[in-house]
């Protein structure tokens, strides 16, 4: 739903989710919005989704209004419902438990990611039309902005340093880290899912279906497979309308 077809009183106490646009094989190839969204519907508060204003205050996406508040960066924003709402995403968590489970989304945010979006934006930045709805000059600009834009990012986050395959054994070394911490286990502190486990299917859902040919990818669909079952446990549990949020088959 855009903002265009927003009345006042849907607006009242509902959340508004500005995103970037559907993806085609995966409700946001925004790990970051994924995060967000399975969030919302893991505390079950109450949102609408607004694709025509995707960057808030801070240039950053995802960002929320709510009641005229404007808020950015998904992990504040958590934190902000958490308390507006009363809500409780760590129940029945032991603080060893809270303690690496935020570890792994720590991990996955600040240097996973990085891995992620080189594969996604160099490497791999040829597969982008099928994954987003964009028209042939715009992916023209991006295939032009977006790999120097990623490389001198992650040059200065530190990654970008070291020879690409060096940075794919980095990051293949966090998914294989979060494996191991996941175990059998169906959710990362146990058997029941925690605030964390949002951050972790918005991003290894993204290697599981958005991801094609990269090693990541490789990883979860040969290697790693419980990081796989995994996801297809969250979706099962949080995204029954999986398909009907795709963009191929948003109604306008």
């Amino acid at each position: 739903m855009n903002s265009k077809s927003m009345s006042k009183l849907d607006l009242k106490d509902t959340v508004i989710l500005h995103c970037i646009e559907r993806g085609k094989p995966i409700p946001s190839i925004s790990p970051f919005v994924l995060k967000l969204e399975t969030y919302l519907r893991m505390v079950d508060i109450p949102y609408q989704v607004d694709t025509t204003k995707p960057f808030g205050p801070s240039g950053k996406t995802p960002w929320i209004s709510l009641n005229g508040v404007d808020m950015t960066d998904s992990q504040l924003i958590i934190e902000f419902l958490n308390k507006k709402y009363d809500k409780n995403p760590w129940e029945n968590v032991s603080p060893e438990q809270k303690a690496s489970a935020r570890t792994v989304r720590v991990m996955l945010e600040e240097h996973f990611f990085w891995g992620m979006a080189r594969w996604r934006f160099v490497e791999g930045v040829q597969s982008i039309p099928n994954l987003i709805n964009i028209s042939g000059v715009k992916f023209r600009l991006l295939k032009w902005v977006f790999p120097g834009r990623i490389k001198k990012s992650m040059n200065a986050q530190g990654l970008g340093r070291h020879p690409p395959d060096t940075i794919v054994k980095l990051v293949s070394d966090d998914l294989k880290d979060v494996s191991v911490l996941l175990g059998d286990k169906p959710f990362i502190a146990g058997d029941q899912p925690c605030e964390a486990d949002c951050a972790l299917f918005g991003s290894i859902a993204q290697c599981v279906w958005a991801m094609p040919g990269s090693p990541y990818h490789n990883l979860v669909e040969n290697e790693l497979t419980n990081l796989k079952e995994y996801c297809i446990r969250m979706r099962a549990k949080y995204w029954a309308d999986w398909e009907d949020c795709l963009f191929k088959n948003i109604k306008a």
